[in-house]
């Protein structure tokens, strides 16, 4: 692990001195900051610090692998401080998204912005500017066609794990850098994000095992898969220690102005906490959204649940304040109730749902409707672009942005 250490360091001491580079590479994970995401900007980090083999300038180059979240939300994420804690990797050698303005740097006269996309390739309508400087986008979820990326080096295959890309390429390209520690690095979100290659899952390819069988040959773990799986699994289940707000942001993504947030329990255990429906509410109010999908999967052992909650604030509540109101009787807004049927409609994936629930307020601030997910198979993934073909279906998107 000391190549990815001084790297590191070399990174950090490179932040403060910017605008003395001709170039600067950031290395961009998605906005949830999950450990795939994570590992995947370190590590592709030092792979673009290695290839671009820096001429004698002493300033020519500064590569800065960003973790796409403030600093102080880093907490939350549970199974990224634990992994990064076990190797050896402090977050002061870490940036964070809060340390680094991305805007006047791309406006910097003195030296170029290129941006390598890893775990994600669509930009944010916050990050959009970015577009132009983008150089090279490395992702494992299905490809969404309005980012064809031309005429940039573009690797998007459909694997369990975005590391197994990054490591796929490190193996080619850099062999003898890859030592016991980056191996280990590599191999813990590709059994995070197969499940332990898990059959039930059914998220490891052929590309998968290959790679995680070259890694281990590598790494000679000193901890094997399950060992190192449920390590992981426990860390990221541990939310003992975060308030209903924090696992609110903790795990969340954005399609079409309406947050996606995972949880590593179930939609029905949350909300049972005292307080759910306040929390909730002021998440989708803060972010400027009327409608929040809550998507719930409980690991243990080898067995996964999963369920999914589509939330809805009101546009003319009667009141601000509100009682939970349990089952309801009424009807739901016609658009939300063109959200259930679409959900309850879709083949494409086919979720499998059963057991739906709806939830009121008494006040009309909120309506909410929950549904236990059969399909185990279906992840966060593939619901993204349903989200997306579901916004679209929906003639009054104002409704839906809450404007």
């Amino acid at each position: 692990m000391d190549c990815m250490k001084t790297f590191l360091t070399e990174s950090k001491k490179a932040l403060s001195n910017l605008w003395r580079y001709q170039k600067v590479c950031i290395v961009l994970g998605n906005s949830t900051c999950d450990l795939d995401s994570a590992v995947c900007a370190l590590v592709q980090g030092l792979y673009e610090y290695l290839d671009a083999k820096p001429g004698p300038e002493t300033y020519y180059l500064a590569v800065i692998p960003l973790m796409n979240i403030p600093r102080k939300e880093y907490r939350v994420k549970t199974e990224v401080t634990y992994f990064f804690k076990r190797y050896d990797i402090p977050p002061d050698l870490l940036t964070f998204r809060d340390e680094i303005d991305l805007k006047e740097l791309q406006k910097s006269a003195a030296s170029s912005l290129d941006v390598v996309l890893v775990d994600h390739h669509t930009l944010s309508e916050g990050d959009d500017f970015l577009k132009d400087s983008v150089i090279k986008v490395i992702d494992h979820r299905p490809r969404d066609p309005a980012w064809p990326w031309p005429n940039i080096d573009v690797c998007i295959e459909t694997v369990g794990s975005c590391a197994t890309l990054v490591a796929k390429r490190f193996l080619v390209e850099h062999l003898p850098i890859i030592n016991s520690g980056i191996a280990n690095l590599l191999r813990g979100p590709i059994l995070i994000d197969t499940c332990n290659l898990s059959k039930e899952a059914n998220r490891a390819t052929p590309t998968d095992l290959e790679t995680l069988k070259k890694l281990e040959d590598i790494a000679c773990p000193i901890h094997n898969r399950d060992n190192e799986y449920d390590g992981l699994i426990q860390a990221k289940n541990d939310i003992s220690e975060l308030s209903l707000d924090d696992l609110l942001i903790r795990d969340v993504k954005e399609v079409t102005g309406v947050p996606i947030v995972g949880f590593p329990i179930l939609v029905r255990k949350f909300i049972e906490s005292p307080g759910v429906f306040d929390a909730i509410c002021n998440f989708a109010e803060a972010r400027k959204a009327r409608i929040v999908f809550l998507l719930g999967m409980l690991v243990e052992s080898d067995q996964i649940r999963r369920d999914i909650a589509i939330f809805s604030l009101s546009s003319n509540p009667d009141t601000t304040k509100y009682s939970y109101a349990g089952t309801a009787q009424r009807n739901f807004h016609k658009d939300f109730e063109k959200l259930r049927i679409l959900i309850f409609g879709s083949s494409d994936p086919d979720l499998q749902l059963y057991d739906g629930s709806t939830f009121i307020d008494e006040h009309g601030r909120f309506e909410m409707l929950h549904v236990n997910q059969g399909n185990l198979r279906v992840s966060r993934k593939q619901i993204i672009p349903l989200v997306r073909n579901m916004m679209q279906e929906l003639s009054d998107i104002a409704w839906i942005r809450g404007t």
